[in-house]
């Protein structure tokens, strides 16, 4: 989900690269709230609800990334719309169609998880910072595409999506921080 080190009261300690960030939780529920269309209540009952194996490093989080960004690439690369017909196939949804959203989802998955990876390199930045704010909500505006609902469910999309926008709101916190 995210990285979170030490939390102390409504204070929350997080160390990207080099840098120790003090949050403030209200900011964060604030920021929560805001990218994911939840409630404050809801964001609050969110965060208040996890628990620590919601949590991982960078490097964790953004090896998961890469993983599923070349599981989806290799099945792009077994897919032949010349010959075989697929499932998920639809009068709004072609196999070309599919397997660009597809290779999108795969390459944009691949960026992110590099993004995070970096969050936990000494050397990482304010830019790196913001960079990797900017690819979850790419990679969030991926669930939206219509191939996904034929892979995944509901519920595995919704908690996907906040899991991205939580993070999200943790870097964001992090840089009104300073």
């Amino acid at each position: 989900m995210s990285s979170k080190n030490g939390v102390i009261g409504a204070i929350i300690t997080v160390v990207i690269g080099g840098a120790a960030y003090t949050i403030n939780q209200t900011d964060l529920v604030n920021n929560f709230a805001a990218d994911s269309g939840l409630s404050q209540e809801q964001a609050q009952d969110y965060i208040d609800n996890m628990t620590d194996e919601d949590f991982a490093s960078f490097t964790e989080i953004g090896g998961d990334f890469l993983d599923d960004g070349e599981i989806i690439n290799g099945i792009v690369a077994d897919m032949d719309c010349a010959t075989d017909e697929y499932e998920w196939e639809s009068p709004t949804l072609t196999c070309e169609e599919g397997k660009n959203q597809l290779e999108r989802i795969a390459n944009d998955s691949i960026a992110l998880g590099d993004a995070y990876i970096k969050l936990d390199d000494e050397s990482a930045s304010e830019a790196d910072i913001r960079n990797t704010i900017s690819l979850i909500s790419v990679v969030n505006d991926d669930y939206d595409l219509e191939i996904v609902g034929y892979f995944l469910d509901f519920d595995v999309i919704d908690e996907t999506k906040k899991s991205g926008s939580y993070n999200k709101a943790l870097l964001e916190a992090a840089l009104d921080s300073e």
